[in-house]
């Protein structure tokens, strides 16, 4: 079970190396820009001629997908899951959220994707997926699977953590590329897709997703006891102050 290789070279390494009964490699969200559509996994289409020197966290995740592609008998499987949260969360994405639906301000989402299903897991259902991948017992080999919740919005996730603090949600739309990147770690992002089908990891894996409640509980117990700050809270006056002119 690979969480870490994101750079076209290690996986090309392991591939040559490898001598196992099968390999799990844990991916992201490497489809194209989709405009709103859910992302299936027949949407990733692997890149075509050399990777370049330099590459972020996505486009390597991408590059690495690649490489397992044009591998010949070796005995892949791909987990691919979305942004995940949960406790301990070190991007403190989900933290971002809580602080903001907490302070009892306006909080800006994007108007054109709020109600979109996001692209959100829990970390619980993501290690639940690779376990699944990793049941020699499945014929998974050199297939894809998305792993997420399911119909779950952006507004889902703030009106959850609202109703978990016994606050109200105070949720005010603006236009996506109008608000501080700071203030929207999940997006969505209008260009991007609008979660994942996970018809395949469910009828193939036996993989469901868990009710957003459960997640937001275990989140939010460590949120309490952590008290994490996202970076890009120290800019929340000028978050409330664009949200009272528009």
């Amino acid at each position: 079970l690979d969480l870490a290789c994101y750079q076209p070279g290690e996986v090309d390494a392991v591939a040559r190396q490898f001598k196992g009964e099968r390999y799990v490699f844990v991916s992201t969200g490497v489809y194209p820009d989709l405009h709103g559509k859910a992302a299936r996994e027949e949407d990733f289409v692997p890149l075509s001629g050399d990777p370049p020197a330099s590459l972020d966290y996505r486009e390597g995740k991408r590059w690495c997908e690649t490489v397992l592609s044009r591998t010949s008998g070796f005995p892949w499987t791909v987990v691919r899951p979305p942004a995940v949260f949960g406790a301990a969360d070190h991007t403190l994405r989900i933290a971002a959220y809580i602080q903001r639906v907490a302070d009892g301000e306006p909080v800006l989402v994007p108007a054109e994707t709020v109600d979109w299903q996001a692209g959100l897991a829990w970390v619980k259902d993501i290690g639940f997926a690779c376990a699944l991948a990793c049941d020699l017992r499945k014929s998974t080999e050199r297939m894809a699977y998305n792993a997420s919740f399911e119909d779950v919005s952006l507004r889902h996730l703030l009106e959850g953590i609202a109703r978990a603090l016994g606050v109200p949600a105070r949720l005010h739309p603006a236009p996506f590329a109008e608000i501080p990147e700071g203030a929207r770690p999940y997006g969505p992002d209008p260009r991007r897709a609008a979660g994942y089908v996970i018809d395949r990891a469910r009828s193939e894996l036996g993989f469901e997703p868990s009710a957003l409640e459960d997640a937001l509980a275990e989140t939010l117990a460590w949120y309490r006891v952590a008290r994490p700050s996202h970076p890009g809270y120290a800019n929340r006056a000028q978050e409330v102050a664009l949200a009272g002119s528009t």
